[in-house]
């Protein structure tokens, strides 16, 4: 059994307190409502023929249920989740009914169950009430506005982002259990949506061309509006309709020559030209484009694209925003705190948000429309391990800076790696924006040397190549084969480019798979930067990296890991694990990706071997955690008995011993937000909370120990903390132990000298997975192209033994 949360109020390990304001507003149930109930119906709706039934089926039945009898069913008084649940303020009719709308529908409604809402009052609402509960908050907003997955979006509060797309205002909403009870959480959403524009606009825009009338597409043009056009929405405009089709497919030639045929005594073959001429009187002007099939249930329906027009409100995919869209869309999602938490408060006050309605007044629930206050404490930062630049010793360093961040002006690494072989394979060598190579090994001896890196003070060799070469698998085999079997090994090899290249993830693949070779990517762009300031900071991130590669540390803590360093007579390795998902919309041969990390030189705990294996489609839990030889990272709130019955059971089977283990689980995907009360942050000039802000009262899981922790200073935006879950704890540390343990381990991540917003441990397994995703991806790239190196199979393979106890992934 998970452990229970302790029942004592905050912990008291803390510098000073701070008043906050979060996100949750708190439900109330009438008291003269206490035995008010809602009735659960299930809705199953089967066709008159053999076809699925759609979402936007089951929603048009439902309406037309409703429409037809309003005094049994009162609309007013129900909601849907779009599916098959109705929950309801009244009692509904049951049996079986009869429904026309396109086609013939049976519907069957059946009482599922009567919901008690006094269940709201209790530490442990059930799930079926807070499911009910929840499409009862949605229903107002569905019906208003724009909705994308959990978030509801205006349609006329944009802005333009070129291309037809625009950046809509939103919000997200949901319900959570907290000690003060049942709460709903809202937070600011910006989303990419489409905007309403004819479909030859959208050829303009995806082809950057203005298109005549006689101009027909080539090959490659065709896949790219293929690309572009199939399984979006449209309406025609040839003739009255409201109706929304789903582009199937374009038809193989052109209105001319596509030609169908129509029964009856009228009937006859027909080109689509020919059709729209003596049926509706339209003459096609774009008529050498093919045609847009928006066909249904395998029935051909073919409409010359200039008679169809993008319906407005479709998502657009993030992934197929271009640089400058992506940019402008961060942007404006990345609103400081006073921004976002005035949105959140509009949001939550206006007549479409989640705390109006009839429906909740039917059940007798009122929402507040006012921000719940807690009391948060920020912790004390640690006390760093550095060497002295002047003597070479190891020093205690201090933090003094209000964003909790250091440098290196004046300190060296406390553990240094020593470099003899080094080497440098530039890609940028054909280009005009080549690396500057002597004005680059100077650079970057000199910042290694300063940041206490032993470095020989020449490169092995510089081999000359192109970015072609990234783009040819067997000549980068070739080329990397010569690297590697060459008389002297590289220590490392420094990888020049132009621009990011999708040959840089079969360079990964290659160099530790393959050859075991450590390699250090960066660009041109920067090492080149006349900017000397930024050119500098460029090189030092650079040195961080190669330093933790081949074994050094860049950050230790001076008293060692929290807790942990206390306990002399015991060893402890810090393990994280997390699970890498194919995007959305990938089909099931696509794996997902398994990662788990683990400490190798206590007590510092700043090295990490990685080990990574690809398991079924979506599959969240770990398939071989022990295999792999704990932090978890991506587990939902419904999963934790997945973590502590399955993953950690197996785990224990397989040690062969029985260590004391300690789970925690890092959440990152909520929508907690904590504003300073006042509006004062840091003291930085950053409206957010100062680093090392905890919150374990009031806005918590009161059935299990669980906090807050803003770990770090956010810059841009509004800091997002990091919720923890100790879902075991063998060791039985104390809440401050936790909090102060994870917060001090924060500040040794490698990549930087801040503290960041997870803990290194669960951060770094989160690296790892995404490089197991770049592994597969350039597997995926060898078969398409056909390579001799191709895998023929989406089997991970094993991390070269040359690199597979270092921190190669960074």
């Amino acid at each position: 059994m998970p452990i229970r949360r302790p029942n004592h109020d905050g912990g008291g390990s803390a510098i000073r307190t701070i008043k906050l304001l979060v996100n949750h507003f708190r439900v109330r149930l009438d008291n003269a409502a206490a035995d008010a109930v809602i009735f659960h119906y299930e809705m199953a709706i089967t066709p008159d023929k053999k076809a699925q039934v759609s979402k936007s089926d089951s929603l048009s039945v439902k309406r037309q249920i409703f429409a037809t009898d309003p005094t049994r069913f009162p609309s007013q008084s129900t909601a849907y989740d779009g599916d098959k649940n109705i929950f309801s303020t009244v009692p509904l009719p049951t049996g079986t009914f009869r429904v026309r709308t396109r086609r013939d529908y049976v519907v069957t409604v059946r009482l599922q169950a009567e919901l008690s809402l006094s269940a709201i009052a209790s530490p442990h609402v059930p799930r079926n009430v807070l499911h009910a509960l929840d499409v009862i908050l949605r229903e107002k907003p569905s019906a208003n506005l724009l909705v994308a997955g959990r978030g509801f979006y205006w349609a006329d509060l944009g802005q333009d982002l070129r291309r037809g797309i625009q950046a809509l205002d939103g919000f997200i909403q949901g319900l959570r259990v907290t000690e003060q009870g049942l709460v709903v959480y809202v937070d600011y959403s910006v989303m990419a949506f489409r905007k309403k524009m004819p479909v030859i606009e959208v050829l303009q825009d995806t082809l950057q061309m203005r298109l005549r009338e006689n101009y027909a597409l080539n090959m490659q043009q065709r896949a790219l509006i293929e690309g572009a056009l199939r399984g979006l929405r449209v309406t025609v405009n040839h003739r009255k309709s409201a109706q929304k089709y789903v582009v199937q497919d374009l038809t193989t030639h052109d209105s001319d020559s596509t030609k169908f045929t129509i029964d009856g005594p009228n009937g006859g073959s027909f080109s689509v030209r020919e059709y729209f001429r003596s049926k509706y009187g339209q003459e096609i002007r774009y008529r050498r484009l093919p045609c847009l099939d928006l066909g249904k249930n395998g029935r051909a329906n073919y409409v010359p694209m200039e008679f169809c027009e993008i319906a407005g409100g479709q998502r657009f995919p993030k992934q197929n925003l271009n640089k400058y869209e992506a940019n402008q869309l961060r942007g404006i999602a990345l609103a400081d705190p006073i921004r976002r938490k005035e949105s959140i408060l509009r949001t939550v006050r206006s007549h479409d948000g989640p705390c109006v309605g009839e429906l909740l007044s039917q059940c007798s629930i009122s929402i507040s429309t006012s921000m719940t206050e807690v009391t948060g404490r920020v912790l004390q930062r640690p006390e760093l391990k550095l060497r002295a630049y002047s003597n070479d010793q190891l020093q205690r360093y201090n933090i003094n800076r209000d964003d909790a961040q250091w440098n290196l002006m004046r300190n060296k690494v406390p553990s240094g790696a020593r470099i003899d072989h080094w080497a440098i394979l530039d890609f940028s060598a054909a280009t005009a924006h080549r690396l500057d190579q002597r004005s680059f090994v100077l650079d970057l001896v000199s910042k290694l040397r300063d940041n206490g890196v032993q470095i020989s003070p020449s490169p092995l060799f510089v081999m000359p190549s192109s970015m072609d070469v990234l783009s040819d698998s067997d000549r980068l085999y070739q080329v990397l084969g010569q690297v590697a079997r060459g008389a002297q090994r590289p220590q490392i090899l420094i990888c020049p480019m132009v621009e990011r290249h999708d040959g840089y993830n079969t360079l990964k693949l290659l160099c530790e798979t393959e050859f075991g070779v450590m390699t250090q990517c960066c660009l041109t762009q920067h090492t080149n930067n006349p900017n000397l300031k930024r050119r500098d900071q460029y090189l030092a991130n650079l040195g961080l990296l190669i330093n933790a590669k081949l074994g050094g540390s860049n950050a230790e803590l001076f008293e060692g890991v929290p807790t942990l360093a206390a306990r002399a007579n015991e060893r402890f390795m810090l393990i994280g694990a997390d699970v890498n998902h194919p995007s959305a919309g990938s089909d099931y041969s696509s794996p997902s990706i398994a990662a788990v990390v683990g400490s190798i030189n206590w007590p510092a705990s700043t090295r990490y071997a990685a080990r990574i294996r690809a398991q079924p489609h979506r599959t969240e839990q770990i398939q071989e955690f022990a295999s792999t030889r704990v932090f978890r990272d991506g587990v939902a709130d419904n999963q934790f008995e997945m973590v502590i019955d399955k993953e950690l059971l197996d785990l224990r089977e397989k040690l062969g011993y029985s260590p004391k283990i300690t789970v925690i689980v890092a959440q990152k995907r909520h929508h907690t937000r904590l504003f300073p009360e006042e509006g004062r942050g840091s003291g930085s000039g950053s409206p957010n909370v100062p680093p090392g802000t905890v919150v374990d009262t009031v806005v918590v899981d009161k059935t299990k120990p669980n906090f807050y922790l803003c770990s770090h200073q956010g810059l841009i935006g509004t800091s997002k903390p990091t919720h923890y879950h100790v879902l075991l704890d063998d060791n039985g540390f104390s809440k401050d132990e936790v909090q102060r343990m994870i917060y001090h381990l924060c500040f040794t991540f490698a990549r930087c000298t801040k503290p960041v917003s997870l803990v290194p441990p669960v951060f770094y397994a989160d690296i790892v997975a995404y490089r197991g995703r770049v592994y597969h991806e350039a597997q995926m790239r060898l078969n398409s192209q056909g390579s001799n190196l191709r895998s023929g199979n989406v089997c991970l393979p094993k991390l070269h033994k040359d690199i597979e106890n270092s921190m190669f992934f960074l």
